[in-house]
């Protein structure tokens, strides 16, 4: 998740540190959510308050380095992806030609990648197609935030732990991306999906 800083036209050098504190405030409460934990969850793990964290999410305060390294670790992060708040263009605009494509060298799955890698991302977008003939489900393993899948054609078997659900064209699923995630292809040709993924997917 990368998040562009913008200080306020009115504001100085301090307004511009109010800013990119709301920001950090928010990229940390954003990524403890989705991993389902609570303020009281961060303290107990690596000992930082969960007043303090509260006021850092808040925007309220500057975490010290090692305030910071600790909710990182907490959050099984990098300390330089809560901070890095790079300056990117606004609009990402690809053409079908110019998109990467990636092959699984097991499974012959083809991952589409929708968007290009800008530093100010915050979501993963992917058209994903599964082979007919898959014998052995494409796995996902867990990660922090979450995922969301629209069927665009075919019928794909989706297991999500001790939950299988079968979806077919124009059916959608959102969920936690803590969940490990195994794919089928039930039909007859190819199995489209368009993939949604928070926060993104470094590949």
């Amino acid at each position: 998740m990368h998040i562009v800083a913008r200080a306020s036209p009115t504001s100085g050098p301090l307004g511009t540190s109010i800013v990119k504190n709301a920001e950090l405030g928010r990229r940390i409460k954003q990524l403890r959510l989705a991993q389902g934990s609570t303020l009281k969850d961060i303290e107990a793990k690596v000992g930082v308050s969960a007043t303090h964290v509260s006021e850092i999410e808040r925007g309220k305060t500057s975490p010290t380095v090692g305030a910071l390294a600790k909710i990182a670790s907490a959050l099984q992060v990098n300390p330089s992806f809560l901070v890095d708040l790079p300056v990117g263009d606004d609009v990402s605009f690809t053409r079908k030609p110019e998109r990467d494509r990636l092959v699984g060298a097991r499974n012959g799955a083809e991952w589409e990648i929708l968007t290009r890698d800008r530093p100010y991302a915050e979501l993963s977008l992917f058209m994903l197609e599964l082979g007919q003939d898959m014998t052995t489900p494409l796995e996902q393993s867990p990660r922090s935030g979450d995922k969301f899948f629209h069927i665009v054609d075919g019928i794909l078997q989706l297991e999500l732990g001790d939950e299988k659900v079968v979806l077919r064209r124009g059916d959608s699923i959102h969920f936690r991306a803590s969940r490990q995630a195994k794919l089928l292809n039930l039909g007859d040709g190819r199995c489209r999906i368009f993939m949604a993924m928070w926060p993104r997917l470094t590949l």
